[in-house]
């Protein structure tokens, strides 16, 4: 794989060969939670420019639909959508968690694996995918729970965050 380079002309920093093995992704990857706090706001409407600006501010997340607009964003950048969109949805303290092993697309079961231990415990989530990795969000009431779970999947992020 060649790396990318990016708007300075150097390499992409973080970029590697996507594994394409269950095996390897479950033994090697760990997670974060991302800083801060997430939530996720649905609207009938298109976005609007303000609201896609909201992207620039990583992580960040948007879904347009035939029936809507659904936007993951910083819980701090609410305000503003809602005074755009009064009649949104909303739900809010949610914790964004990031898978760190870059995963090719035809690798086959991850999510099942993860969700479905995240399911057994009681935990409700939602995901989102990067062109490379897998992402969760968790309500922060459910947050002690999934960390448990994913420390037991996951032992070599045990004790990072």
């Amino acid at each position: 794989m060649v790396p990318e380079k990016n708007m300075f002309g150097g390499p992409e920093e973080g970029l590697s060969e996507p594994t394409k093995s269950l095996q390897e992704a479950l033994k090697g990857t760990t997670w974060q939670v991302e800083g801060g706090r997430f939530a996720l706001v649905g609207f009938p409407q298109g976005p609007r420019v303000e609201d896609l600006a909201l992207l620039g501010r990583a992580p960040a997340q948007i879904i347009r639909e035939e029936e809507g607009t659904t936007l993951l964003i910083a819980a701090d950048a609410l305000e503003g959508v809602l005074e755009r969109h009064p009649e949104a949805r909303v739900e809010r303290d949610l914790a964004w968690v990031r898978f760190s092993m870059a995963m090719d697309w035809e690798l086959v079961g991850f999510l099942a694996h993860v969700t479905g231990a995240l399911a057994a415990a009681g935990v409700p989530l939602g995901c989102v995918c990067s062109f490379d990795r897998d992402h969760l969000f968790i309500a922060e009431s459910h947050l002690e729970v999934a960390t448990r779970v994913l420390d037991g999947l996951f032992p070599a992020s045990a004790g990072r965050r």
